[in-house]
């Protein structure tokens, strides 16, 4: 029975990621004005660095706006720095019932005037075609696109986003053989029409903000538009966590149990994966449980290396970044259930 279940779960990994398809530079068939929107609190790390590429574009009727969201570091005076750059600065906490990330983000499309809409987060890495490309993408598409951004590396923790990242490109069955709705949308950037978005009156129609790039590609998915999810490739990526271990295991923490909880079928399929997965896990020094390790460690590297910047190392120890990630996951569960609360960046956010 479990060499059944081992070999079933190896299977449905390739099922989970057979489809994989990123961002390519394309040019689009008009250019119609772009307003593009960053949500920024305590961003003084990534601000500038983003700011420089997006005025390095290839796209030329482009509105930068960053929303402060009071910011408690120098993200604000930063964003002044830049010409050009809009600012929308609020010094005080959103408003009851509002959660800090679709406050900015619904804020940012008040200031806004552009046909297109795409908001981007701060840490995200455009390259000079990105706006171009995503641009050619919606017009193509119609409806909503959101991009997975791939994930850079300078420091040796980060290489323990493995599991994360893999859970998070696979549970939302945009990748899967079947060709199935996904179940929403990549939060880092997301591109729609100033129209659909009225329409569907956007971050506004759930204010709490918890998990609002899963939200917005229901609601969209709910009122009859398309949702196309991509991953970044060459042309978008980021750095999640640069600040150290603590920030990763918080970033990661605050949302892991809720998001599981949100996927619905999918994510079945994931949960079955990962269990073939810890079980591969056992009798690690035993034959054929050795070889079933090895048949994981090698679908691990072949989905991984297209999405960051993992090694094989990573992958013949990927039991190290899955035992961090049960780790993880019952923070995350404890906070949910017990706490009702999780934090990020200076805030407790209700859940």
């Amino acid at each position: 029975m479990r060499h059944v279940l081992l070999i079933s779960s190896w299977l449905i990994g390739w099922i989970l990621f057979s489809r994989m398809r990123f961002l390519q530079k394309k040019i689009p068939s008009r250019r119609p004005s772009v307003s593009l929107i960053v949500p920024a609190r305590n961003e003084e790390l990534n601000i500038g660095k983003i700011l420089r590429a997006l005025k390095k574009q290839t796209y030329e009727n482009l509105e930068i706006i960053v929303v402060n969201d009071n910011s408690t570091d120098r993200t604000k005076q930063i964003v002044q720095s830049f010409e050009d750059v809009k600012l929308v600065d609020f010094s005080s906490e959103p408003p009851e019932g509002w959660a800090g990330k679709s406050w900015a983000c619904w804020n940012g499309y008040l200031n806004s005037s552009g046909e297109i809409l795409i908001f981007m987060d701060a840490d995200v890495e455009p390259q000079p075609e990105a706006i171009e490309s995503l641009v050619a993408i919606q017009l193509e598409h119609d409806g909503l696109v959101s991009v997975w951004p791939y994930q850079r590396f300078e420091k040796l923790y980060e290489h323990l986003s493995l599991p994360f990242n893999m859970i998070v490109i696979g549970s939302m069955g945009s990748f899967s053989v079947f060709k199935t709705k996904p179940m929403g949308a990549y939060g880092p950037v997301i591109v729609v029409s100033r129209r659909d978005y009225e329409k569907t009156q956007g971050h506004a129609a759930f204010k709490d903000g918890v998990l609002e790039d899963i939200k917005l590609g229901r609601l969209f998915l709910q009122r009859g538009y398309r949702v196309e999810n991509y991953l970044g490739g060459s042309l978008i990526k980021f750095r999640m966590y640069p600040q150290g271990l603590a920030q990763l295991f918080q970033g990661f923490s605050k949302n892991m149990a809720l998001g599981a909880s949100s996927l619905g079928p999918m994510f079945f399929l994931v949960f079955i994966w990962m269990v073939g997965l810890y079980s591969g896990m056992g009798n690690l020094f035993s034959f054929p449980y050795s070889l079933y390790y090895f048949l994981f460690a090698i679908q691990i590297y072949k989905v991984s290396k297209k999405t960051g910047d993992y090694t094989i190392l990573d992958a013949l120890l990927y039991f190290l970044h899955y035992l961090f990630f049960l780790l993880v996951f019952f923070v995350s569960l404890y906070k949910v259930i017990f706490l009702k609360s999780v934090e990020w960046k200076g805030r407790k956010i209700r859940v």
